[in-house]
């Protein structure tokens, strides 16, 4: 198949990865033709990745710093470029997870095209997040918009995606008919992280209580970073040696300075590390040696509703124990290496009992790889290989 990516954001500069972009890296490794539209709104950004497989287009963009004016203006300044590009390419399907400049695509498709919309965040919301310093009007004037062109997706689409139960009940909200399948998010359990079949560690050395609790991702007051730092003070007297590090970009220089003054009024300034942005490799070293992972996303609000973030897969994939905040897409998954906090008490409590029992780090870790295993990249490509097969075999027998 040929196949036209249309990511939600930029490949190789944005703080975070798209839903979609390491399932179709694995498209193209199992043989397919994969293209994917690389946006430049980082472009004063250091590269974080480097695509593999996937050939990347870099048209010309308006170089705006407004990111809804951004994607708003090129998705109509980069039309033809789009439909040229399809045109020359030959393009069977479009992977569409940017609302705006993925509806240009769709529109500029012909009617062999595959059309398939990647609902892989709640994007009203998420688009607002950006305009959290600005008023109600501004942010509501964002998600109306931005929910008007979601359902304009879902209608021209022919085929849904979605990360998490509570996203596919929003599309049949909008469109009850529309055909929809669930692909989670995921992460690589191959030699990307050193956990290979050929690659087993003695049991005996598997967790350290001197070890780290690691927070990994886009760091937004869309988490609650107080209640693991509280944590960490009520377990300091048993576990002296135990550190908290915050692992990734923040999008609020005013929540860091919050977060970074409750770390100092607690004395904990020694034993919580903030990194920022590290690479990969630096990453999976503060991986290897955690005790403890978390997701501490807040639950009073309708992102937590539909949040199956994808640090719970790559923790997962590192064998990890997972703490987390109540959230029903987590709660669904019953996952047996999971564990709920409700409070710092909570989380203090359910540390220190796998800290304190080595046949228990044994067991949580078996039963982490196994399900990142079922959660593989290269399993989730093979999943939705069989969706574009399907799909376009039904197009095609319309035709």
């Amino acid at each position: 198949m040929n196949i036209l990516v249309i990511p939600t954001n930029d490949w190789m500069r944005a703080p975070g990865r798209g839903h979609i972009n390491s399932i179709a890296e694995e498209l193209a490794a199992r043989g397919h033709n994969v293209y994917a539209w690389n946006f430049d709104f980082y472009r004063n950004e250091a590269v974080k990745r480097t695509p593999r497989n996937v050939k990347l287009f870099t048209p010309r963009t308006l170089p705006i710093r407004d990111p809804a004016l951004f994607f708003s203006l090129n998705a109509l300044f980069q039309g033809p470029a789009v439909f040229k590009t399809m045109r020359d390419l030959k393009i069977d399907v479009v992977i569409n997870e940017n609302v705006l400049s993925g509806l240009v695509a769709f529109l500029a498709s012909n009617s062999n095209v595959l059309r398939v919309f990647d609902f892989s965040d709640y994007f009203p919301e998420s688009a607002s997040i950006y305009y959290t310093g600005s008023s109600q009007a501004m942010k509501k004037m964002v998600e109306v918009f931005t929910l008007a062109i979601t359902k304009l997706n879902i209608r021209f689409s022919q085929i849904c995606l979605a990360v998490c139960r509570s996203l596919i009940n929003a599309i049949s909200t909008m469109n009850e008919n529309k055909p929809c399948y669930m692909i989670t998010n995921g992460a690589y359990t191959n030699k990307c992280t050193g956990l290979n079949t050929e690659n087993k560690k003695n049991p005996q050395e598997i967790m350290n209580p001197s070890g780290v609790i690691i927070i990994m991702g886009v760091i937004d007051d869309w988490l609650d970073l107080e209640t693991p730092i509280e944590a960490l003070k009520i377990l300091g007297n048993r576990f002296q040696q135990l550190r908290l590090v915050i692992i990734g970009p923040w999008q609020k220089k005013e929540y860091k300075t919050k977060v970074e003054e409750f770390i100092k009024g607690r004395g904990l300034e020694s034993r919580v590390e903030i990194t920022g942005y590290i690479s990969d490799e630096k990453l999976a070293e503060y991986l290897r040696v955690a005790c403890c992972s978390v997701i501490p996303y807040k639950t009073d609000s309708y992102f937590s509703v539909i949040r199956l973030p994808e640090k719970l897969f790559v923790y997962s994939a590192y064998g990890k124990p997972v703490l987390s905040t109540p959230l029903p897409e987590v709660l669904a998954l019953r996952c047996e290496h999971v564990f709920i906090y409700h409070d710092s008490e909570e989380f203090a409590r359910v540390l220190s009992a796998i800290l304190d029992d080595k046949n228990l780090r044994v067991e949580i870790e078996a039963k982490a790889k196994k399900f990142a295993r079922e959660h593989d990249f290269k399993v989730l490509a093979e999943q939705l290989e069989q969706i574009l097969v399907d799909g376009l075999n039904k197009l095609r027998a319309k035709a």
